[in-house]
């Protein structure tokens, strides 16, 4: 794992965060639907860098 490979994950997560956040509170008003969305598209873009963690941890023990 190379610093600028986790420096892309982090800023990607940080990306899904807030567009999550924009889509499913601003756009789909915030019911069922948006909170679905919005965990739908966190865990896509935060999903690299949950694997690379769970990785990087393992590797340590």
């Amino acid at each position: 794992m190379t610093s600028s490979s986790l420096a892309i994950k982090i800023v990607l997560a940080l990306i899904g965060c807030f567009l999550g956040a924009y889509v499913g509170q601003e756009l789909l008003g915030g019911a069922a639907l948006g909170w679905a969305v919005t965990g739908a598209i966190v865990a896509t873009f935060c999903y690299p860098l949950f694997q690379t963690l769970l990785a990087w941890r393992q590797s340590r023990q």
